[in-house]
């Protein structure tokens, strides 16, 4: 099990509010992946108050907590990473400004090796680092 950390859900579900509808769609796969990666039910996150769960882990899930409560045994997609830049309050906006442009191409799996590299950088950059 992951960290849970709500107030990254919060920012990522007011995304749901956007006109664009391939940007709603996304962030409801990243928080759905948030819930599961954190091994929550979204029953859990409804709950009135998240139980504190301090038993120990079972062995099989004690790989380290990545940014956003993920789990480091994968490398995150370019659609994960692309999200995770733009919700970063450590991300330049000058930097989001030109990831706004990518995005219709991230949704749609057709960014350029070149940009995906860039993003991999930028997710290092602004999300791990």
């Amino acid at each position: 099990m992951s960290t849970f950390n709500r107030a990254t859900l919060v920012k990522v579900l007011e995304i749901l509010d956007s006109a664009n509808a391939g940007e709603a769609l996304a962030a409801a796969k990243l928080a759905s992946t948030m819930i599961r990666e954190a091994g929550l039910t979204w029953d859990d996150v409804l709950a009135p108050q998240i139980e504190n769960r301090n038993e120990p882990m079972p062995a099989a899930r004690t790989i380290g907590a990545g940014p956003f409560g993920y789990r480091r045994e994968r490398e995150l997609s370019p659609h994960e990473q692309f999200f995770m830049v733009l919700l970063s309050p450590r991300t330049p906006s000058e930097i989001k400004r030109k990831l706004r442009t990518w995005e219709a191409r991230v949704l749609d799996g057709e960014i350029t090796p070149q940009e995906t590299q860039d993003l991999r950088f930028m997710y290092q950059s602004f999300v791990v680092g």
